[in-house]
């Protein structure tokens, strides 16, 4: 009887508390950082090392991204997935400067820029 006074004394309960819910927050930790399920990393086509400037996605599957064209006789890039972002597909490429991209419907979408030889805008 006295050992189990012992271990339910109101101290080592307290101790015991304590270390048990650091330990529960270590395990807990160490879970947060397995990565089983939800996010993962993408991989995009080779873009020359071009930052994407604006993304848009018209529903969970189909989106289009677009690169800014930083250097002088560099390439942007219009970019394109169908199975929500696991693969992309560059639709066009050309010497220009696209900023943003935007889509009023399913089918219809615009993109602007400008040349950054005559930095006219369009």
């Amino acid at each position: 009887m006295k050992i189990l006074r012992n271990i339910f004394n109101r101290y080592s309960f307290t101790s015991l508390l304590f270390y048990l819910s650091i330990l529960v927050f270590i395990i807990a930790f160490n879970f947060s950082d397995n990565r089983s399920g939800g996010w993962y990393q993408q991989f995009m086509p080779d873009l020359n090392g071009q930052p994407l400037s604006d993304v848009i996605f018209l529903d969970s599957l189909k989106g289009f991204a677009i690169t800014d064209n930083n250097f002088t006789n560099d390439t942007g890039y219009i970019i394109k997935t169908t199975n929500g972002g696991d693969n992309w597909n560059i639709v066009y490429s050309d010497n220009r400067d696209f900023k943003a991209i935007q889509f009023i419907n399913l089918n219809t979408g615009f993109i602007c820029g400008a040349d950054p030889f005559t930095g006219y805008n369009f």
